[in-house]
C-alpha cells in the first residue's frame, strides 16, 4: 500500500508542477495550454510501471499476478486522483481563480459563433458557472483512476508472471 501511495503521490506532483508552469508561464491561456498537460502522461505511465514493479519484487517476492498489477497500478491513480482533485479545488479558487472566468468566456464565445440564441447562451453560462468547479474537481479523481487503470490493464499484460514463475532464480 506504501508504494501506491508514493507512486500516487509521485504521479500528482509531475501533474500539479506542469499545472503550475501552464499558470506561471502563461501557457494556460494561449493555445499551447490544451496540449501541454499531455507532458505527464510519460511520467504517469512510467510511475504505474515501476509501482507494479516494485510491489512484484517486494510484496510478492517476485512474482505478480494480472489482477494484482492491475490493482496496483488503479491505486496509484486513486491516490494521485485524490491528491489531484484537492488540488484542482484550491487550483480553481485561489490560486487562478481567473481560469474559470477565462474558460467560461472562451465557451461563451464559441456558443454565440454556434448561433445559438442569446437565452440558450444565458442559461448554459450559469450552469456552467455553478458547475465548473465541481466537475473538474471530480473529473481530476475519476480521470487518474480511470486513466490508470487503462495503463494497469495494457502495463499488467507485460509485467505479470506465471504461478510458480520468478524472474529471480536461485544460483
Amino acid at each position: 500500500m506504501v508504494t501506491t501511495i508514493l507512486f500516487g503521490l509521485y504521479c500528482a506532483g509531475v501533474a500539479i508542477a506542469l499545472t503550475l508552469i501552464e499558470y506561471f508561464t502563461g501557457i494556460d491561456k494561449s493555445g499551447a495550454g490544451s496540449w501541454f498537460g499531455f507532458l505527464g502522461t510519460p511520467f504517469f505511465i512510467l510511475f504505474i510501471w515501476m509501482a507494479m514493479k516494485e510491489r512484484k519484487q517486494d510484496d510478492y517476492g517476485g512474482t505478480i499476478t494480472y489482477g494484482q498489477c492491475i490493482g496496483t497500478g488503479t491505486l496509484v491513480g486513486l491516490f494521485a486522483g485524490i491528491v489531484m482533485a484537492i488540488f484542482m479545488y484550491v487550483y480553481f479558487t485561489a490560486i487562478n481563480p481567473g481560469f474559470v472566468d477565462f474558460t467560461l468566456q472562451k465557451q461563451e464565445t464559441a456558443m454565440q459563433t454556434k448561433q445559438m440564441s442569446a437565452e440558450q447562451v444565458q442559461v448554459a453560462m450559469s450552469m456552467a458557472k455553478t458547475w465548473f468547479v465541481p466537475i473538474g474537481v471530480v473529473g481530476a479523481l475519476l480521470g487518474d483512476v480511470i486513466f490508470a487503470l487503462i495503463i494497469s490493464l495494457i502495463a499488467g499484460a507485460f509485467m505479470k508472471t506465471k504461478e510458480g514463475e520468478s524472474e529471480i532464480k536461485a544460483v
